[in-house]
């Protein structure tokens, strides 16, 4: 099967006409059609069912596509390391971070490689850490820094470079921040704030309360920001890493209550693809992200 039909068909997955398909792609659309006929008359099934609103995959075509789309994105990898090779660039690295490590990683990770290899062209995507897996699973992204979160990918490699703790946050106003030693149902009395986007924080937060009813105990905001604000009404608590809330222990605004409980630490992933052909520059990454977290005293479950 050639990467034309490949790409065709992947386009017509996201795109769901043949017209705009056809235009991306600088071919007419019966020739999309042809593509997709090929595709099904080679191995015997139907990959899309049509209705008013385009083309929707059947069962067989949704695992033709996860697997069509990592080939496509090979093919598309391939012909960058080409292009780069003959044009005599260093290439690029495309970075992928959940929420934490974003915070405290990436800035000196992106300076330390920039400055080495300035040729380079650098990306960094923010986002929850299965979808960072799921990236760097399709060779989308080169590299990712990730909290742990419930099971491993058997695509990628996976290096524990530290360990981080959740501690409860809560205002200086906080009917809790002259208790001394707080437990579980103290802590049912008041609404906890989420961040939606830190799927694995959530998930520790869960463990720890079980039984948990999140509807009930919860408010989900998408911004770290809000939720630091919202503490400072002296109403709500929430776990948050010291990490992102340095400042603001500094200052006073908030106070801290670490409940020296393992369930709340988490560990700090790098990851990669199994399939990777390490080169000078992917060892230097590796280096540089060992060193930061020596920086920042994470070292102490490092490999």
């Amino acid at each position: 099967m050639n990467n034309s039909k490949l790409q065709a068909f992947c386009l017509l997955v996201e795109l769901k006409k043949l017209a705009p398909v056809a235009k991306a792609l600088g071919i007419t659309a019966p020739t999309v059609s042809f593509h997709i006929r090929s595709i099904e008359e080679e191995y015997g099934i139907r990959l899309f069912r049509t209705n008013a609103g385009g083309y929707r995959l059947t069962e067989a075509g949704e695992g033709v596509y996860h697997y069509a789309r990592q080939m496509v994105q090979l093919q598309k990898d391939m012909d960058r390391f080409i292009e780069n090779l003959l044009a005599g660039h260093i290439g690029s690295l495309r970075f992928g971070a959940s929420g934490l490590p974003a915070h405290i990683f990436m800035p000196d990770l992106i300076h330390q490689v920039s400055t080495t290899y300035p040729e380079i062209r650098i990306s960094l995507e923010v986002k929850t850490a299965p979808e960072i897996e799921k990236k760097v699973a399709l060779q989308e992204l080169d590299f990712g820094l990730i909290m742990e979160t419930k099971q491993e990918n058997p695509l990628l490699q996976y290096e524990t470079i530290g360990e981080d703790a959740l501690v409860l946050a809560f205002s200086p106003s906080h009917e809790l921040a002259a208790q001394k030693d707080i437990t579980k149902e103290d802590i049912l009395k008041y609404k906890l704030l989420l961040h939606t986007s830190s799927s694995s924080t959530n998930h520790f937060i869960e463990k720890w309360m079980d039984p948990f009813q999140p509807s009930i105990y919860t408010i989900e905001l998408d911004s770290v920001s809000t939720i630091k604000k919202m503490l400072t009404f002296g109403k709500n608590l929430a776990f948050l890493s010291v990490s992102l809330i340095e400042e603001e222990l500094k200052s006073g605004v908030l106070l801290k209550k670490d409940l020296h409980d393992v369930t709340l630490n988490r560990k700090i992933q790098l990851i990669y693809p199994k399939t990777r052909l390490d080169h000078k520059m992917d060892e230097f990454v590796k280096m540089s992200v060992y060193e930061i977290a020596k920086q920042l005293k994470m070292s102490s479950t490092m490999t």
